[in-house]
């Protein structure tokens, strides 16, 4: 057997176990070293194939597919800097316990370090942002000696196991092949084989490199183990006895399971429940069935008066998922800081920077609400004036919102046109930077049965496009990308995947010419260096780039004509492009207005209550 005949069977041998597995999806960079896993992965009907010019749009095409698919998809790179390509797709997956591996083909070991072409480092290049690494030994004569721990089977297998979780997240293959890469002739490929047809005593001589495991046990007060069972009981015990209880939903990775869960708490409970738009909760259809059920999100225009952050102290604050969109609620967790807090988190990163947690609950949170919930019996439990106090305010807070909503000349306007005019089952992927903050600040509560998704792991703009498109993918649809033009602008190269006609996804872009957010901050007023140096503008038509991927582009002048055109843009087929243009300083000036028009009717209540 010629060793391009051996790397072929290898490489198929690897993908039919990730197929095994459950992996459906292969992402293919292409590449000269890796053909055997090219040639491989084109000759298994199990695996859909798509190829992506850009390494780092595969990866981050692949993290959009398995926060939809909520299951890996495989990412096969060549080697040397291409690999490198996907570590922010990496960081992004480890830091949101999303679903990823990683499959690198690399250069001989003896290659390392010899001043080879286009060879690095590969082993350990990710460093502890992946959960599993193996450094298989070369196909080769000399590889069916080296009698490892575990068989190549197994170590692939192990790689699936970590990369689906619970928790999800990266887990990394490196592959070395020597020439020749492929068979002698194309009927090579014909020939089958595979799982069956490697010798079983061919195994890893490298120790497979295991992080993160995650335990399915939670631990309660002082650190003790507690059941699952011990655990529901003492925070049963803890939501009876508080007289203000609060629930805090920050994005989590699976909204389909903790969004539902959260508001069927709130409504079994009557809790308050302040819901980022990436928990699941804010805008699902449970709210629907029950429209007291008090589940709120205009809190990060009004807990931003000392005086009403001192009148809505709570006695019990439970916290799931990631750090808040809100900075006005993150700043509040730690203003509250006398009050019990409890966080409820099965993922493989502490969710408590602010080191505020006095107890961590390591378990599924859907799944602990769900079980509070079951134990609730009868009507809400009442927590007057508590309650009231934030329902009313949360009332005058959208009233004040929604006052200019047909003509607001701000940014938040446009995120709250695109929510109103998403079909039921629709997908919204929102960037970061200002559109997930609009989205959170302007996005009323309401039944919308949609699903919000977001990079907020390491909450980087770069590869929003191949997530979205990922996203699609995926299997979610149809989606729409809320998008500014430096996202656009960092991840053009994403659009090629919209070659796929059978991706439906529409993006709306707000392009104020750079980067708005940098308008909110203090650096603003450091002219001259502001303008070149953070807001950076660039002078950019992406009209151009919609053109160059054959992508239909359209404008929007107002919130109601953009809510018309993503209406019309989701029915049709593809991929396009609806741009809203925006000012900077009008968009914030618009904000600061809306803020203090919020503050106005939230201290007219607490004046009324005083009374």
């Amino acid at each position: 057997m010629t060793s391009g005949e051996f790397n072929l069977k290898w490489a198929r041998a690897i993908l039919e176990v990730l197929a095994d597995c459950g992996v459906e999806e292969v992402e293919i960079a292409p590449g000269s070293r890796s053909a055997p896993l090219v040639l491989a992965a084109q000759t298994l009907p199990a695996m859909k194939v798509r190829v992506h010019l850009d390494e780092r749009c595969a990866g981050f095409f692949a993290v959009g597919y398995g926060r939809s698919h909520l299951g890996p998809a495989a990412v096969v790179t060549t080697s040397g800097t291409a690999v490198a390509n996907l570590l922010p797709a990496v960081v992004e997956a480890d830091l949101s316990d999303v679903p990823l591996i990683v499959v690198s083909a690399d250069r001989p070991p003896a290659m390392r370090g010899a001043d080879a072409n286009q060879t690095i480092m590969q082993p350990g290049i990710f460093g502890d942002r992946v959960r599993f690494e193996a450094d298989l030994p070369l196909p080769s004569a000399q590889g069916l000696r080296e009698v490892g721990p575990r068989s190549v089977t197994e170590v692939v297998r192990r790689a699936a196991r970590h990369a689906m979780g619970p928790p999800g997240g990266p887990a990394h293959i490196n592959i070395p092949f020597d020439k020749p890469l492929q068979p002698e002739s194309p009927d090579g490929l014909d020939q089958g084989g595979g799982v069956d047809e490697v010798p079983p005593n061919l195994t890893a001589a490298a120790e497979a490199i295991e992080r993160g495991d995650a335990g399915a046990a939670g631990t309660w007060e002082g650190g003790r183990r507690a059941r699952g069972s011990d655990q529901d009981s003492l925070l049963a015990h803890r939501l009876r006895a508080a007289q203000r209880p609060l629930l805090v939903a920050g994005p989590v990775t699976d909204p389909g399971l903790d969004g539902p869960a959260v508001v069927r708490f709130a409504a079994r409970t009557g809790v308050t429940t302040l819901a980022d738009p990436l928990s699941g909760a804010r805008f699902e259809r449970g709210l629907r069935e029950s429209a007291a059920t008090p589940v709120l999100g205009a809190y990060d225009h009004f807990l931003r008066d000392r005086e009403l952050l001192r009148r809505l102290r709570p006695d019990l604050i439970v916290r799931i998922g990631r750090t808040p969109t809100s900075e006005a609620l993150e700043a509040a967790l730690a203003t509250w800081h006398q009050a019990t807090q409890v966080v409820i988190d099965d993922g493989a990163h502490r969710k408590d920077h602010q080191g505020l947690a006095r107890h961590y609950l390591h378990a599924s949170a859907g799944k602990v609400l769900n079980r509070l919930a079951d134990r609730h019996d009868g009507d809400p439990s009442p927590h007057p004036p508590w309650t009231r106090n934030w329902t009313e305010i949360e009332a005058a807070a959208w009233s004040a919102i929604e006052e200019d909503r047909a003509d607001a000349d701000h940014e938040g306007a446009y995120a709250a046109a695109t929510l109103r005019a998403l079909p039921p089952g629709a997908t919204l992927f929102v960037s970061s930077s200002m559109p997930v903050r609009d989205v959170d600040a302007y996005g009323r509560p309401a039944p919308l049965d949609i699903q919000v998704l977001g990079n907020r792991g390491a909450s980087g703009i770069d590869g929003i496009v191949s997530s979205v498109m990922g996203c699609a993918g995926g299997g979610a649809g149809p989606v729409v990308g809320l998008i500014g033009d430096l996202a656009l602008y960092h991840d053009m190269n994403g659009l090629l995947a919209a070659r796929d006609k059978a991706l439906n996804v529409v993006f709306v872009l707000v392009d104020n010419d750079g980067g708005g957010i940098f308008h909110m901050l203090p650096i603003r007023d450091f002219e001259p260096a502001f303008t070149p140096y953070f807001a950076t503008p660039h002078g950019l038509d992406f009209r151009h780039a919609a053109r160059l991927y054959g992508l239909r582009f359209t404008d929007a002048a107002t919130p109601a004509e953009l809510e018309k055109a993503v209406v019309a843009g989701v029915k049709r087929a593809g991929t396009e492009i609806i741009r809203v243009r925006t000012d900077r300083e009008r968009n914030r000036e618009s904000h600061q207005r809306t803020r203090a028009r919020v503050a106005r009717r939230v201290n007219e209540i607490m004046n009324r209550e005083e009374t």
